[in-house]
């Protein structure tokens, strides 16, 4: 606990200077802001700078935690290089598989109206700036729930306290999250995918998976079919509008907080832990016989 909690403390001063150095950048594009540090807040430009600054924080913070405290007893955080191509790939697949069966699921069942958005020049760069932004988002939060916590988890007590609670702090990393707590759908859809991307983590002996599956989750539902993800809207190809009951179409929480994504994600670990059964069964046969 009490490494967890300075890997924290590193994140957040890592986060609060880059933030600061994001907020004298954009007071001198517009000199302007200086007056209130409210339209500093609502400024575009430090907006999109102070997501990024959290992003590094957390990917600084747990680098410089694993690097002082953790590096040299003998467990890894799941980065190996070797592992990217195939595993990425497999997860990237998979997100995008469930994301869409759950968003057309919603959309079958009446909860949601679906419309194109105009096409613009702007557009590329709109949804070119929300994967890079996901890029980050999913390597932030899995380096620290799957690779920082659960690995130091797992190297003191196994692997089924490690997914347990990556599960749980992954799920309560979106506390404030707009709609989280309008229902509790968006609480066990979280802990489902935590579940899910823990799991992920454990079988595949990897962070690439759990990345790749990720990206691909929140790039699709939110910037192809205009859902909010985890509550917070994107520029999309397609709007999604609500027009059913708040537990089929995910009301302000997105389609994380359906019911469809629960079926949707308890069908998604069902497959990954037969999908791993298989391929292990698989290997000690070909050891067998080797």
């Amino acid at each position: 606990m009490g490494k967890v909690m300075l890997s924290l403390v590193f994140i957040v001063v890592i986060t609060v200077i880059l933030s600061i150095a994001a907020a004298v950048v954009a007071i001198l594009i517009q000199p302007e802001l200086e007056l209130s540090m409210a339209a500093v807040a609502a400024d575009p430009f430090f907006i999109k700078a102070a997501l990024w600054a959290q992003i590094i924080g957390f990917i600084s913070g747990v680098m410089l935690a694993y690097g002082i405290f953790e590096r040299r007893k003998g467990w890894a955080l799941g980065l190996d290089i070797r592992r990217f191509g195939r595993r990425f790939g497999e997860g990237f697949a998979a997100g995008a598989l469930l994301i869409s069966a759950s968003c057309l699921g919603i959309w079958l069942l009446g909860g949601i109206a679906i419309q194109s958005n105009p096409w613009t020049a702007a557009m590329w760069i709109d949804l070119l700036s929300g994967f890079l932004l996901f890029i980050g988002v999913a390597v932030n939060e899995e380096l620290f729930a799957r690779g920082y916590l659960q690995g130091l988890v797992k190297a003191r007590f196994g692997s089924g306290a490690a997914v347990s609670i990556s599960t749980l702090v992954f799920a309560f990393l979106h506390t404030f999250n707009p709609g989280m707590w309008s229902s509790p759908m968006p609480l066990l859809n979280l802990l489902l995918a935590g579940l899910l991307f823990g799991l992920s983590r454990e079988l595949s002996r990897g962070l690439w998976m759990p990345v790749g599956m990720h990206l691909s989750w929140n790039f699709i539902q939110g910037c192809i079919f205009g859902f909010q993800v985890s509550g917070t809207p994107m520029p999309s190809i397609f709007q999604a509008y609500t027009q059913g009951k708040p537990l089929l179409s995910g009301g302000s929480f997105g389609a994380e907080g359906s019911f469809v994504t629960t079926i949707v994600l308890v069908a998604g670990i069902l497959l990954i832990m037969a999908y791993y059964g298989r391929l292990s069964r698989k290997n000690a046969r070909q050891a067998r016989f080797a």
